[in-house]
């Protein structure tokens, strides 16, 4: 009789020490742990959220700013310009520069606009700056291009930073069948000075250098300061090869910080 009593006594124990275990810590209660009503922590509620919509989380992450939106340039619906001017920016709050050959076109299709490079004879590159500003590209800042190349063209981000130095990144959109997006982190791309002058102090012993000549020729690795930007743009680097072998942007966007001059 008293060894059945032993044992129920101990069933006793060895359930409450079951429920004890399975119990939650005095102050962090379930509702707790997973918000009102069982639901999931707001925080980690917003995130999931953010990250299934293909959205960044509001604020920051970690300790990186998220960066805003500078810039979206569509081209304006105006007939074919060649070279492409001022006027087809579809933003005028912006300047648009043109190096190397000037031959970039404005191209004009009924649902379409884009830069085409085809007819380019030299290295060319397009970029855009700001009068009222530069901008700080550090950090989490990115550049979005839409493409459609052909012809083995790679269109790489260009930038001249406000010591006059003009950078081209390795990185680049390569062809597509179809219109594409491509975002770039700039502080994840590894950069190539760029050559702008043929002058005497590039020359050798096989060619005297025109100064009128811009090269827009990748040189040595370079680690440019993304934090004074004055300068963005894309090129392919190479001259064009007609229909078969251009360069097509369609619009590109600038995300960063806008610092005023």
């Amino acid at each position: 009789m008293a060894s059945r009593v032993f044992v129920r006594m101990m069933a006793i124990l060895v359930l409450a020490g079951a429920a004890v275990a399975q119990a939650p810590p005095q102050g962090t209660g379930a509702n707790e742990q997973r918000g009102t009503a069982g639901a999931p922590a707001r925080g980690a509620q917003d995130v999931q959220g953010a990250r299934r919509s293909g959205a960044p989380p509001s604020g920051s992450i970690g300790s990186a700013e998220i960066a805003q939106l500078i810039f979206e340039e569509h081209w304006t619906r105006a007939p074919m310009a060649q070279p492409i001017i001022q006027a087809n920016l579809g933003n005028q709050d912006l300047m648009l520069h043109l190096y190397g050959d000037q031959q970039v076109r404005k191209a004009y299709h009924p649902t379409e606009d884009y830069t085409y490079s085809g007819e380019t004879k030299t290295n060319w590159a397009l970029t855009v700056s700001d009068p009222k500003n530069y901008w700080d590209l550090s950090g989490t800042a990115r550049m979005m291009l839409r493409t459609r190349n052909s012809g083995w063209r790679f269109t790489h981000i260009v930038i001249k930073t406000t010591d006059g130095k003009y950078y081209a990144s390795e990185e680049g959109s390569g062809e597509s069948s179809s219109w594409m997006n491509v975002e770039y982190i700039l502080s994840d791309l590894h950069w190539r000075s760029l050559l702008m002058t043929d002058t005497p102090t590039n020359a050798s012993n096989q060619r005297k250098p025109d100064p009128s000549l811009v090269p827009i020729i990748p040189q040595a690795k370079a680690t440019p300061n993304l934090t004074k930007v004055e300068e963005v743009g894309f090129s392919d680097l190479m001259p064009g090869g007609w229909i078969p072998a251009t360069t097509r942007v369609n619009a590109f966007a600038l995300y960063g910080k806008k610092v005023p001059r």
